[in-house]
């Protein structure tokens, strides 16, 4: 075939390419079409085909040249920048993450037990009567003369600073990456969060006791009651975001969905249920599994960085503590409107499965 008529030949389909590229720099791709796409998808292979063969076919230089350009304008306009589709992410905040977290077994898990645990624990380092040596044998003796040597003062006294607020920033993360990472071997997961609600609930119990003064109590409570609800609740997330790991390992077994398809809504009957649900290999299940924990760590690094930011600037202010408690009312029922009133199941979910 000679030079001349295959480049005439090929010309046609160049020139559509090239009207296709202008059109799709101009226009939104919802309003091109899926034909036209698909049309512009095929002749982009066909003129990067075209430039792969240019020596066999014997080009011009300065065809060769428009084809590299042409290429170069077609792969721009494939692979450019998608457009933010704010929609689409606001239904990812507000509707399918925070169902999702809310339907996570693990989370449920981590959740009751913990509360569970911190409220046994306080109860009885609160009694000292009827449990003299409970809060010593978890927390310490010299740990409970520290910490009321710490709450001698108001908590007022203190100047907030940013250095305080990157200390309590990497202090909560700290906490969180060691809830998550540890989570995936289980057994010690549970036991860190075990530890943690135990720990924080003698302290907790311990200071409203009345082995501890009334002015030392009164300085804890208003120091911890602005920052307590985000910081509680991110131990419990990033403990559940390590065991849906662990478990991954554990029982490879999923149902067959994408993360945050509606079908995530259904309830399951176990952590081990294999009803309706296929085996996976145990590196398949465990990236399953990150995808499902991605989420809910988020929510944990995010709840960890405002506790410390309302640690490092609240806390410590001179604000008062009626202040104080209504911080803690709105974080609280910040928290109870996205996790249960936004991640409860709707029945038209249901519906329309």
């Amino acid at each position: 075939m000679k030079v001349a008529h295959l480049i005439e030949k090929r010309r046609v389909y160049w020139q559509e390419l090239e009207n296709l590229c202008a059109q799709m720099a101009t226009s939104r791709k919802k309003t091109i079409g899926a034909r036209n796409i698909a049309r512009f998808a095929a002749l982009y292979r066909a003129a990067c085909a075209d430039l792969a063969l240019a020596d066999s076919y014997q080009l011009p230089p300065n065809i060769v040249e428009y084809l590299h350009k042409l290429v170069g304008r077609a792969h721009g306009q494939l692979y450019r920048s998608r457009r933010i589709d704010w929609a689409q992410i606001g239904d990812m905040l507000l509707r399918q993450i925070p169902r999702e977290i809310f339907q996570d077994r693990c989370v449920q898990l981590t959740f009751w037990l913990f509360w569970a645990v911190f409220l046994l624990s306080g109860f009885m380092a609160a009694n000292p009567d009827r449990f003299p040596n409970f809060a010593n044998e978890i927390v310490g003796a010299e740990g409970l003369d520290q910490m009321e040597q710490m709450y001698s003062q108001a908590p007022n006294s203190g100047t907030p600073t940013a250095t305080g607020a990157a200390f309590y920033v990497n202090h909560n993360t700290g906490i969180g990456i060691q809830c998550f990472v540890v989570g995936i071997t289980v057994i010690g997961g549970l036991c860190i969060l075990l530890f943690n609600a135990s720990y924080l609930g003698t302290i907790f119990g311990h200071m409203a006791s009345p082995n501890v003064s009334e002015e030392i109590s009164d300085h804890f409570f208003e120091f911890v009651t602005a920052h307590g609800p985000f910081e509680l609740t991110a131990i419990v997330l990033a403990a559940g975001a390590g065991l849906r790991l662990g478990f991954s390992l554990i029982s490879p077994y999923h149902k067959e969905e994408s993360l945050y398809h509606d079908e995530l809504l259904e309830e399951e009957t176990s952590l081990f249920d294999k009803s309706r649900q296929v085996a996976y290999e145990r590196i398949d299940s465990l990236r399953i599994g990150a995808k499902r924990a991605l989420p809910i760590m988020g929510a944990s690094a995010i709840l960890f960085v405002l506790a410390a930011m309302i640690e490092a600037w609240v806390s410590p202010s001179a604000l008062p503590e009626a202040a104080k408690q209504v911080i803690a009312i709105i974080a609280s029922g910040l928290l109870m409107v996205y996790f249960i009133v936004l991640g409860y199941p709707r029945k038209d979910d249901r519906a329309t499965r």
